[in-house]
């Protein structure tokens, strides 16, 4: 568990998978629920669940942000994690988006940094947005992030065609 001034940042458990299900959301979607061919996935709370009960899958990958107050307000994590090219994905989730531009987001980010980069010993962290997820590209610019590219119409939700941006940060550009 990490304190932080404005969060407590802990492995995320099963008693957390009914504010994880909250998030898939396909009128609202985001880059980090979407599976490695970047279609969406609709699991159940059961199933968040029993996927958060193993730990060897999660524990040390993602994380839970509470408030100062022990609420829930999003959910972080290194994932795709490759010791051998010194690579990871960086993924936030603010339960609401305006949270993205708060001291909460940034702590987050934070400590996906030096998680990334000090504990793991990564080279770089890579992040994706979907077009509509501007609160978060502008979070992950303001901690150094750059775009590398945008692919277009690469994701059907919500009766419209997403692009998707791709940002990254390597250690030497992050003082790391």
């Amino acid at each position: 568990m990490i304190q932080g001034i404005y969060t407590c940042i802990r492995t995320t458990d099963p008693d957390d998978a009914p504010a994880l299900h909250g998030l898939y959301d396909l009128q609202r979607p985001r880059a980090a629920l979407l599976d490695m061919r970047r279609e969406p996935i609709m699991p159940t709370v059961d199933e968040l669940r029993e996927m958060l009960g193993r730990k060897e899958a999660v524990r040390g990958a993602f994380f839970t942000i509470e408030n100062r107050m022990g609420e829930i307000v999003g959910f972080c994590g290194l994932r795709s994690v490759s010791a051998e090219a010194r690579f990871a994905e960086a993924t936030l989730m603010m339960c609401k988006e305006s949270d993205c531009a708060g001291p909460e987001a940034s702590e987050a980010l934070a400590f996906l940094r030096s998680r990334g980069f000090n504990w793991l010993r990564m080279r770089k962290l890579v992040a994706h947005c979907l077009d509509r997820e501007t609160a978060l590209r502008d979070a992950l610019l303001r901690h150094g992030f750059q775009s590398e590219g945008v692919q277009r119409e690469v994701f059907y939700a919500a009766g419209r065609w997403h692009n998707l941006e791709v940002l990254s940060l390597f250690a030497e550009t992050a003082g790391e």
